[in-house]
């Protein structure tokens, strides 16, 4: 080997080239050594943009698709809750209207009847001051539901149907022996029989109240 502390200008031509040749060789080693010492870069794979962004728009589907049934699902639920309180109120509704119903046509029903009875009033008493005979039933009726007459008989009208009774029941009035007495208390068109035991209030009040009774009613005869 050449020494390397002979100046160059003194070195052969054989020496110069030694070391230059040793100079070549040691700055081959030095790059291969930095270039062994540097990592090696490992092969990346390429990435394809499109199928990117085809699993994106798959991914995003499929979440879609589980939000939209998801939410589906809550919104049916809560619809069915919803549909079943409003049915409950429904049904209470009907039986509120139905009850409220009932209790309108018991009421129409009593009101329709008071005023059929009132109408009935007023026909009754236009009746007996035009047509004075209608008193004849009443009396006979009276007497007829008497089991017996027992002595003294009276027959208690108003003074003006006095004369329509001795005109018009004057043989039962003789057979029986009946006294016609007057009592100015006493509407025209209705009487009092009285005998020793017993008595008949054929007047037309009471007449009038055993009908309302038997109707459930309270409609006072003197009443307009």
């Amino acid at each position: 080997m050449a020494n390397t502390n002979i100046p160059k200008e003194q070195q052969s031509a054989y020496e110069r080239w030694e070391m230059a040749s040793f100079s070549d060789i040691s700055h081959e080693r030095s790059r291969g050594l930095a270039a062994s010492s540097q990592p090696k870069k490992k092969d990346v794979p390429s990435v394809n943009p499109a199928e990117i962004a085809q699993v994106f728009e798959a991914t995003r589907k499929d979440a879609y698709s589980k939000g939209v049934q998801e939410g589906f699902a809550a919104g049916m639920a809560q619809a069915r809750e919803l549909a079943q309180v409003e049915k409950n109120q429904l049904l209470q509704l009907m039986n509120a209207f139905s009850s409220a119903l009932e209790n309108s046509d018991e009421q129409i029903a009593e009101d329709v009847l008071s005023l059929a009875l009132d109408i009935a009033k007023s026909m009754l008493k236009i009746k007996l001051d035009v047509d004075k005979k209608v008193l004849l039933p009443v009396v006979l009726d009276a007497i007829h539901y008497l089991p017996h007459i027992q002595r003294p008989a009276r027959i208690l009208v108003h003074h003006e149907d006095m004369h329509l009774l001795r005109e018009y029941m004057a043989d039962e009035i003789a057979n029986d022996h009946w006294q016609i007495h007057e009592d100015s208390n006493i509407e025209r068109g209705g009487c009092l029989v009285e005998t020793g035991a017993n008595q008949v209030d054929a007047t037309n009040a009471m007449r009038w109240k055993r009908i309302t009774e038997a109707l459930a009613q309270n409609n006072d005869w003197l009443l307009p």
